[in-house]
């Protein structure tokens, strides 16, 4: 069975993250002090949960893997379980002591902001009753949504959002294990429409490699985004340059009669204009700014394919 890559390049260790050595230093001394009350802080796409994965294995590294997972409680918060549900199960799971000689057990709270007040408060005393036998790491996107009295008890590792060159780095290192065949624009163009997500870059190449062919900036537009760039591309070409509206709002239907909804076609053709070399940064400005105001209608009063039309014929008329 094909392992996925997002699977297959997850680091493991410290070793094969790229993050400061400062944050690796940290880590290593606080798994010796057996301390590992954390609380990992980064965007989207930043290594969160990757970084949570490598302390466990770091932690557990000499230990069999069956020891292991009766000393773990990894909490999804993709669906709310309820105040319930954080005061019996973690109860339960700390109470019950370690089976592994000299080691804690472990609970991962990902993504902690998400939770409500009242179960962070449940979470938070947990950590006062039973960080003698329990590790607590968590990680959040919003420090302004997880209490102040779990940030106080945790060692903080901030996470900074990858730059461009390591992104490239990485990128490279993919394609050439994988051998895919595409060239160094195409590479470039993925890197600027990610909005930093690594997770993102590597499901676009794991996504050029199953083409398996060459790969150009065309492949690359028309593949690499939810709507294919070329089409924005002939849209905007329509209003900016022919400043030809009818036809523009044709093509901007057809996009929509795809089964795309009016926001899809907002979200995308910011992130088109954004990376755009095509357009002046002074017009990217102005279009950027009709796409918000319409963005914000749609949040507030409705959406409605008309606004398209409108948007359109707004667009024309910048100067």
């Amino acid at each position: 069975m094909q392992i996925s890559f997002l699977k297959k390049y997850q680091p493991i260790f410290f070793k094969e993250f790229i993050i400061e050595k400062l944050y690796i230093d940290l880590l290593k001394t606080l798994i010796k002090m057996n301390n590992l009350n954390i609380l990992v802080i980064g965007d989207h796409g930043s290594g969160k949960s990757s970084l949570l994965s490598a302390i466990i294995n770091e932690y557990y590294k000499n230990v069999n893997k069956d020891s292991i997972k009766d000393n773990i409680l990894s909490i999804n918060n993709l669906k709310e379980q309820g105040i319930q549900y954080y005061r019996n199960e973690l109860k339960t799971f700390c109470q019950t002591k370690s089976l592994i000689l000299n080691k804690k057990k472990i609970i991962i709270l990902d993504d902690i902001d998400i939770i409500n007040e009242q179960s962070q408060q449940v979470f938070r005393n947990c950590i006062d009753k039973y960080s003698h036998n329990v590790h607590f790491i968590s990680s959040c996107l919003n420090t302004q949504k997880v209490i102040d009295s779990i940030q106080s008890r945790s060692i903080i590792i901030k996470l900074k959002p990858f730059d461009k060159q390591t992104l490239y780095k990485i990128s490279k290192k993919i394609v050439i294990k994988e051998q895919i065949d595409i060239d160094n624009e195409s590479i470039d163009f993925i890197i600027n429409i990610s909005n930093n997500s690594l997770r993102q870059i590597i499901n676009y190449l794991e996504k050029l490699k199953i083409l398996n062919k060459k790969i150009t900036i065309k492949e690359s537009r028309t593949l690499c985004s939810n709507i294919s760039f070329c089409e924005f591309e002939k849209y905007t070409y329509l209003w900016f340059e022919k400043k030809n509206v009818k036809d523009a709002v044709k093509t901007i239907f057809e996009i929509y009669d795809k089964g795309y909804s009016v926001m899809d076609i907002l979200d995308c053709y910011f992130s088109y204009i954004k990376i755009s070399n095509k357009i002046d940064e002074c017009f990217k400005y102005k279009i950027i700014k009709i796409i918000c105001k319409f963005i914000t209608i749609f949040h507030n009063v409705h959406e409605n394919p008309v606004e398209l039309v409108l948007l359109t014929n707004e667009l024309s008329k910048i100067k």
